[in-house]
């Protein structure tokens, strides 16, 4: 049996200090899930996709005080044992 590969895309979107509607936060966030859904299409191989799971939270930078992102930068090695496909 193989192991399910998940392929995860998060997309932040940081707003403006205009007041932005909860009707138009929702319509952006359906367009952007439907556009990364239309390229996946476009890019992995007929069938390959079997559930797309979506989540949108709402915060605000305040709430980011207590907890931050962290960049971490990542060096890359191949493993040689593995096949290329």
């Amino acid at each position: 049996m193989s192991t399910p590969k998940v392929l995860t895309v998060t997309l932040e979107f940081e707003m403006g200090e205009r007041k932005i509607h909860a009707a138009r936060i929702k319509a952006a966030y359906e367009a952007a899930v439907s556009a990364a859904i239309e390229a996946a299409k476009g890019e992995l191989l007929d069938g390959s996709v079997t559930t797309v799971r979506s989540r949108m939270t709402w915060d605000y930078r305040w709430a980011e005080q207590s907890a931050h992102y962290t960049d971490v930068d990542v060096e890359w090695v191949e493993d040689e044992d593995e096949p290329e496909a």
